[in-house]
Order: C-alpha cells, then sequence, then structure tokens
C-alpha cells in the first residue's frame, strides 16, 4: 500500500477532533419553530466544549425554566453541536444531554 492511500483511510476513519464549539437552541416565534446557536454562525466558535456546556446550561436556567419567567420557556432543545453541527457528548458524562428537552 502506498502511503497516500494510507493517510486517505486514516482522513476517512480516524476520529475528528472538533475546531470549535456552538450552543444549539430553538424557540417558538409565533407558530414557527426557529433554531438558533450560540455564537452565531457569523461568530467564531468556542474553543471549549467544556465553556459551551457552561453555557448551555446557563440558558437553559435563565430562558428555559418557565418558573422564572412570566411567559412560557423560552428556549428548549439546548445542547452543544461541534462546527459540523453534529451533538457532542457531555464532558462530565460522556453521553448525550440536552436541556429543556420539550417545548413548555
Amino acid at each position: 500500500m502506498k502511503l497516500k492511500d494510507a493517510v486517505k483511510i486514516f482522513d476517512e476513519k480516524w476520529v475528528r477532533k472538533p475546531t470549535g464549539f456552538r450552543v444549539h437552541f430553538q424557540k417558538r416565534v409565533d407558530s414557527e419553530l426557529i433554531t438558533e446557536y450560540v455564537p452565531g454562525s457569523d461568530d467564531s466558535p468556542l474553543d471549549s466544549d467544556v465553556a459551551a456546556w457552561r453555557l448551555a446550561w446557563k440558558l437553559a436556567q435563565v430562558y428555559g425554566n418557565s418558573e422564572k419567567n412570566d411567559e412560557k420557556c423560552m428556549f428548549f432543545n439546548i445542547y452543544v453541536c461541534d462546527d459540523l453541527g453534529n451533538p457532542v457528548c457531555h464532558y462530565a458524562t460522556g453521553k448525550p444531554e440536552k436541556f429543556n428537552s420539550q417545548p413548555c
């Protein structure tokens, strides 16, 4: 096997390291479901998955908790994703995590 063929196999099968992280969340505007990210797509992603999970947790606590808001839950389906938009497992548990998974 030639080296370039081996490198091609490695690139396809090797575990890819994300280059950044964003917090995915959804909200309902009128009757439409809107998906947004923090930081936005025009901004640089976060370098740390830990920082992204902390931000996701804070969003869930402040904007997803109907007890703290007069309105229904504002944000739901909150989780961390990598630079390609794939969900990232929680750094502490190694398992998928989603905050406020159902709209209130």
